[in-house]
């Protein structure tokens, strides 16, 4: 139900969305969505959690045991990777409308941010520990401000499918980090 609900968002937003044909396209009856999730809110809402979730899953054969900086990259890496996915489609067309129409998801979207931005922020924490980040920076700031560059590529992505070559930025994006939080790669 859940795949079905995120494609659907996807291609026409959830605020002209049914439970009817969420439950079609999913193969259930309109009332088993309904019984399952009880409103069309709940189903929002555990589509966020659901998206949120997936996406750290799918982190954690990519990092395996790395820390630090190597797992921020990674990480950041695979973010911009799975801009095109219906997952992601679906996540940023609910942040859309949590900005505009359905001001009523906001809360949801904005615990997914939060969530993405302190996993990020612990990243630079463990980097810092290590000796291997440096240790001037300010970790909750940095987060911010990764967070916000991956959400503006990813937003011109979708914008304009091929917008720019993908495998450049992730190179100038983990260049960038390196050279930023590097406690090696600071210009004297």
């Amino acid at each position: 139900m859940l795949a079905a609900a995120a494609e659907l968002i996807a291609q026409q937003g959830s605020s002209r969305t049914t439970l009817t044909e969420i439950g079609k396209a999913s193969g259930y009856t309109h009332g088993l969505v309904s019984h399952r999730f009880g409103s069309k809110g709940a189903l929002i809402a555990t589509l966020v959690r659901h998206l949120q979730h997936g996406f750290a899953q799918s982190l954690i054969p990519v990092l395996g045991e790395k820390r630090g900086i190597e797992a921020l990259k990674l990480a950041c890496e695979e973010y911009l990777r799975a801009a095109t996915s219906v997952e992601r489609m679906a996540l940023y067309v609910l942040i859309g409308e949590a900005l505009g129409p359905m001001p009523e998801i906001k809360p949801d979207l904005a615990e997914a941010d939060d969530y993405f931005r302190r996993s990020i922020e612990h990243r630079i924490q463990e980097g810092i520990q290590s000796g291997e980040i440096r240790a001037d920076i300010d970790p909750a700031a940095q987060a911010a401000m990764i967070v916000g560059t991956l959400r503006g590529l990813v937003i011109q992505n979708l914008l304009k499918p091929g917008a720019f070559d993908v495998e450049k930025v992730c190179r100038e994006l983990k260049s960038n980090l390196e050279f930023t939080l590097s406690a090696t790669g600071r210009l004297p």
